[in-house]
């Protein structure tokens, strides 16, 4: 992989840290390939959970079609809206700092998750109106929000399609109905010539919700393919098989965001073992698709961590100086160009 330059954005942590500091982050920028187009990927195919060992679907995301329109060639940006979990609605911590639900703004264009908290983040005269969605749990999911920004698509999983637009008609009040595209793992969606495809998260919309699947997303621009992993505890194998990430993968991950809800030293607490990630998991995570050729990212790009519980976290500060390596905080307000 050819070397790429590093770029340094200005970012606003003002709304988080209520210090009105400026602070700047960087990540290394690579070269992509695309255009702007709205283009949907044939599915994978319905055998592909079926298959036993590391055999593939027929159709990854990484080798689907995406017709006539490529990727856009620019990097892509993302926007943290948010980085915390639902415990956040109790306002700021004891350090002054305040993470509101998770979301993220992709080249100021495409919403992944978005609820009312979100709307300050949004950079100014910025108004998307594409979203995607994980799941329908409600710091992720709020129609009334996503109807008053005014979009006008909306990409889910299709075992929630049907709810969505049920409960967007009774957010509506009237107004024009957003387009609801269902979609299944593996079946990407381009948007303003990025790629999005959702893929099975390990985790768990509720008893009430028992047909719901969850799901996070691969982004693609170019060369870069980013996994935007949240609500999930790790990565499930479908998941990697569904993104071309089998024995022999093709096309590598070059970035990788991913939720920590359970935080450090808590890896045991059973709030969160069997449907979140804690930093020690993140790591691990990170070591596996590493040592086996999934994830190679430019020279010290880091591994951002999202979606952080209000309990469990120290001050922003601290976080950067106690996790990891790679690993590194995100915080709302942050920028990065891949």
């Amino acid at each position: 992989m050819k070397k790429s330059s590093i770029a340094a954005k200005r970012l606003d942590r003002r709304s988080f840290l209520g210090l009105g500091v400026a602070a700047v982050a960087t990540s290394a920028t690579l070269p992509a390939v695309a255009a702007d187009a709205q283009e949907r990927v044939p599915p994978a195919g319905d055998d592909a959970l079926s298959l036993g060992g590391e055999a593939e679907s027929a159709k990854t995301a990484a080798e689907a079609p995406v017709g006539a329109e490529p990727l856009k060639k620019e990097p892509v940006k993302i926007r943290f809206l948010g980085t915390g979990a639902y415990d956040w609605r109790l306002g700021k911590n004891e350090f002054g700092e305040l993470r509101r639900y998770s979301s993220i703004l992709i080249d100021d264009r495409i919403l992944v998750d978005f609820t009312p908290g979100n709307f300050e983040m949004l950079p100014e005269g910025v108004k998307p109106d594409v979203i995607f969605y994980t799941h329908t749990h409600s710091d992720h999911y709020r129609p009334d929000a996503a109807m008053d920004l005014g979009v006008k698509r909306i990409y889910c999983h299709h075992s929630i399609a049907e709810r969505v637009r049920r409960e967007f008609a009774a957010a509506a009040n009237g107004r024009p109905l957003p387009k609801v595209v269902p979609l299944e793992f593996g079946e990407g969606a381009v948007e303003c010539g990025v790629r999005l495809t959702p893929l099975a998260a390990n985790h768990s919309a509720g008893p009430k919700a028992a047909h719901e699947r969850c799901a996070f997303y691969m982004i693609e621009s170019g060369k870069e393919r980013i996994f935007y992993a949240t609500d999930t505890c790790g990565i499930p194998r479908d998941a990697l098989k569904y993104a071309g990430l089998g024995r022999f993968p093709k096309h590598p991950l070059t970035a990788i965001i991913m939720e920590a809800t359970a935080g450090m030293g808590h890896e045991d607490d059973p709030r969160f073992f069997f449907s979140h990630s804690s930093v020690g998991l993140v790591a691990r995570t990170v070591r596996a698709l590493s040592v086996t050729g999934r994830y190679v990212p430019p020279k010290d790009r880091p591994v951002y961590i999202t979606h952080m519980i209000r309990a469990q976290y120290a001050a922003q500060a601290d976080l950067d100086k106690t996790l990891p390596a790679p690993l590194k905080a995100a915080y709302d307000g942050l920028e990065v160009t891949f």
